[in-house]
């Protein structure tokens, strides 16, 4: 029941910033549309469950619940909160209700920085019918190539929308050891780890890993999903031909 009402109490603020600023929370929802199948991740703390908020962003991959996201994001929640996930039961500018989802197993390929968990309906199993999935790019970025992100950060709960361009198309080594194999002139904030990256059709080329500082601020950094194809199929994400599993796993 604490953790119910953490979520109620997030929840409620986020309606109350949309009702007190509703231009500020229509240009976040204005076009490029943001995401249905692009989700918060947030984390409720274990010693004060009053206290939630969001962690990272994540992408729906099937209707049978697989969530891809960045790594980091579950390694950093691990020792300190509780991941949840709030699916819209629609689409975000006309979302009514979020329902929450929680976080099962989850398997992380580090040197990429890239995770895919399995979610699961925290309350109610007739959930798993308001769960979309998106269209997922195995084709590689190119520089130039328009894209756009679905966010969410801070304490709200309105997806942010950012549109920008591939600006680079090569392996990016990070000091932590991991790799990504793309860059955008898109600004990263907190929260956006694991923001899926959109083409201007409406696939999911990859997710956002890290954001660019010093003489990269302002640039963003990813990881594609055919750069990870090989980790996706072992997890059944994608069928071993390189196409997309739509099955439920």
């Amino acid at each position: 029941m604490v953790w119910c009402r953490s979520i109620f109490a997030v929840l409620l603020g986020s309606l109350l910033c949309e009702a007190a600023f509703p231009q500020a929370a229509a240009a976040q929802l204005a076009p490029p549309p943001a995401l249905r199948a692009a989700v918060p991740l947030l984390c409720t703390e274990n010693n004060r469950a009053a206290r939630t908020r969001v962690r990272g962003s994540g992408v729906i991959a099937d209707s049978g619940g697989t969530l891809l996201t960045a790594a980091h994001v579950i390694l950093q929640a691990r020792s300190d909160c509780t991941l949840s996930v709030m699916v819209p039961d629609e689409e975000w500018i006309h979302a009514g209700r979020l329902r929450a989802f929680l976080l099962g197993d989850c398997h992380l390929n580090q040197p990429l920085d890239m995770a895919v968990c399995r979610i699961h309906p925290a309350e109610n199993g007739r959930d798993w019918g308001y769960l979309r999935a998106a269209r997922i790019r195995l084709r590689p970025a190119t520089s130039g190539e328009p894209v756009w992100v679905t966010a969410f950060t801070g304490w709200g709960m309105l997806p942010l929308t950012r549109s920008g361009h591939i600006t680079g198309r090569q392996n990016y080594q990070r000091q932590d050891g991991c790799r990504c194999d793309f860059a955008t002139d898109i600004t990263a904030v907190e929260g956006m780890s694991g923001s899926p990256v959109i083409s201007s059709d409406g696939e999911v080329l990859g997710i956002l890993t890290l954001a660019g500082n010093g003489k990269f601020r302002g640039l963003s950094f990813g990881v594609s999903f055919e750069e990870a194809k090989s980790f996706l199929s072992a997890e059944g994400v994608i069928a071993s031909s390189g196409s997309v599993d739509r099955e439920p796993l």
